[in-house]
């Protein structure tokens, strides 16, 4: 009988400790500590249909945003959930406008990025799964290190798709600002937030970047 119990609450954590990271009928529970000007705040950040809500574990900071006060969302690394906001603390001076979490590194980041291009219509930095209908093997150089990864371009969006997670992007088409192409091997897309340089491993067919020209620029047919 104590063997069943033991077990029975082993499980009953097991779940538990899952259900701080799976997604819920209504969005995502996740485990956090928000970066705070004076002493960081762990607590419980809610994803939901209707907008963030956060609460802290100590009951002394509880906020709610609704999705259309969030001007920028970047769920490219748990490590640092950023949700830029609109003024809306003007009360508020030496409150920073932009909120930050540090979430568990298991944190379902592909499926917020989902959850939040559907609901948010500004631009949100991060990635997951797309159509594509071009791909080619692609490197993205940082200032210490880089990642392989694959360049893919499709009807919704254009993503890289890397081994590290941080480093992989998915940008729909209506977040994007410009591409260029600097010479046959290197491919660059800006956004508001950001500006992510390619270079490419194998050519990318002329096909393939007049196809994420004319979604990026569907007014013009001819590549400068």
């Amino acid at each position: 009988m104590k063997y069943r119990k033991l077990v029975a609450l082993s499980l009953l954590a097991l779940s538990l400790a899952a259900g701080s990271l799976a997604p819920e009928n209504d969005g995502f529970s996740l485990k956090v500590t928000l970066a705070h000007l004076l002493r960081d705040r762990p607590g419980e950040l809610h994803i939901g249909h209707e907008g963030l809500s956060f609460r802290s574990d100590d009951g002394k900071t509880r906020f709610d945003v609704p999705w259309r006060d969030i001007r920028e969302a970047d769920v490219s690394d748990a490590r640092k959930l950023r949700f830029s906001l609109f003024d809306i603390r003007k009360w508020e001076p030496l409150e920073r406008r932009e909120l930050v979490f540090r979430a568990p590194p298991d944190a379902p980041v592909e499926d917020i990025a989902r959850m939040l291009a559907d609901r948010v219509h500004r631009p949100v930095v991060g990635h997951y799964g797309a159509a594509s209908q071009f791909t080619v093997l692609a490197f993205h150089k940082r200032a210490l290190h880089g990642t392989s990864g694959t360049l893919e371009i499709g009807p919704e969006a254009i993503r890289y798709v890397s081994g590290q997670s941080a480093d992989s992007r998915t940008w729909l088409y209506r977040d994007i600002e410009t591409i260029g192409r600097p010479d046959p091997f290197r491919f660059r897309v800006t956004t508001v937030r950001e500006t992510y340089v390619l270079e490419l491993k194998d050519h990318l067919p002329d096909a393939a970047f007049q196809f994420a020209w004319n979604k990026v620029y569907p007014m013009e047919t001819d590549v400068k």
